[in-house]
Order: C-alpha cells, then structure tokens, then sequence
C-alpha cells in the first residue's frame, strides 16, 4: 500500500477494505487513533493503523485460517489493537463477535476482559504496552501463557493479502442482531466532524469499536480513547464531540 496525500472528495467506500485502503491514504502519518492512560499516550496513525491490519490479516489467514464464514471473537477494549484485529477480520472477510460465549476459530482478548466464565485463554492476547502486548504487570496471570497479537503479527509482511471484503458480508455479530460490512460504513461516517471522543467502559462497545476501527478511515478524523482517565485529561487533544 501506498500511504499519503490530503483528504479529497470521493465516493463513500462500498466495503470495509477499500475504506481501509483509502483511509490508510488519506490520513497518511496523521493520528487516526490515540489512547490516553493514566501515565500514557500512545498514537497510531492511518498508516500505521492499515499496516497493523496487514500484518493481522496474514496472522488470521496463515495461523488461524480465517476467512468468509469464520469468526473472530474479540475481548478488549476500544484501543489501536482492537482497531487492528477487527480491521484484519474483515479484510478477510470474516465476522468478529463481542460476545464471550460465541462460538469462533480464534479468540482475542485483553486480560481485563478474559475471566467471566466460559471465556477460556484467548489465542492471542492484547495488552497496554506500548508495542500492544501486555504490560510486565500482568506476566503472573493466567493468560500471560497466550502469545501475543502485536508480537505474533509483527514479523509478517506488511502488504496485505488479497481482500475477500463484501458490502453485504457479515461483519459484525451480537446477541440481537448481525450488521454488514456497508452497515458498519454507515454508522462509522454518522459518527461526526471532528476529533471524537471515547471513553472505555462507558460508550456502548460497538459505537465504540466502529469509532476506533472504522470512522478515522471513512471520515479523515482521529477518534481520542480515554482508558482509566477523565475527560480533561483529553484537552489537549482537541476533541470536538463525545460518543
């Protein structure tokens, strides 16, 4: 992929890789997600976002063998590494799911959200360091054992492999109902103008993985996550609106 330029008038993406393509070009080096924590920031821009996503896409496709008609479980909370695995599901084509008890080919979660019953060990683990893997704090629980999403993708090409996305494939699956990729689309470019805000754990978890996925690639904008921190913590960032 080529990355760079300024935004400019184009036609909505019709599914999720070309949005991911275009975006990736359109924000280039600008942020298109930053994490705040307590003691931390970290910033993906929109070429380094795609780039994790490729990276992701052959660590699914190779490893876990997902495609059109799997699934992908994911565990974690709004952040530059969820943003990554759901971007790399769907370029594949394949469905991620939120929910703990749903069945899928590959599992990946952040230890904060692993231990209700029934979830298991991920596959592959998220964590808050600042590569995406988990932090040294957390080497004494149990999940620690499962590699993690960041490590494992790291040595991978960063081209992509060939798209399988769809307008009409199923991208996203809940306990109430089953959205498109060309639905995600739409709710990602409704989100609004400007630096959007997050806050983990309050804003309802598809909004606020569609924020943090999908609407810095539809709209050029960054989306601010806040993670154990309040709003001023934010100031700087500019943010124009809070999901």
């Amino acid at each position: 992929m080529q990355f760079g330029g300024s935004r400019t008038d184009r036609p909505p993406p019709v599914h999720i890789a070309e949005a991911l393509t275009a975006g990736a070009a359109v924000l280039g080096h600008r942020p298109a997600v930053t994490v705040l924590h307590r003691h931390a920031r970290y910033e993906q821009s929109g070429a380094s976002l795609a780039n994790w996503a490729a990276k992701g896409a052959h660590l699914l496709e190779l490893d876990h063998l997902v495609g059109p008609g799997r699934t992908v479980r994911l565990l974690a909370p709004p952040c530059w590494t969820s943003a990554s695995v759901a971007l790399a599901t769907w370029w594949l084509g394949a469905t991620l799911s939120l929910a703990g008890e749903d069945p899928a080919e590959v599992t990946v979660g952040h230890p904060s959200q692993i231990t209700a019953p029934g979830t298991g060990d991920p596959d592959l683990l998220l964590g808050d360091g600042l590569d995406g893997a988990p932090s040294p704090d957390a080497s004494d629980t149990a999940t620690a054992q499962s590699p993690a999403w960041t490590r494992e993708a790291q040595p991978l090409p960063d081209h992509p492999p060939p798209a399988r996305a769809g307008a009409d494939l199923p991208a996203l699956r809940t306990p109430s109902r089953t959205w498109s990729q060309a639905e995600l689309l739409t709710v990602a470019g409704a989100l609004g103008e400007g630096t959007l805000g997050v806050e983990a754990g309050t804003t309802d978890p598809i909004s606020a993985l569609v924020a943090v996925s999908l609407r810095p690639l539809v709209t050029g904008q960054a989306t601010v996550v806040l993670r154990d921190v309040a709003r001023e913590a934010a100031t700087a960032e500019r943010v124009r609106t809070w999901l």
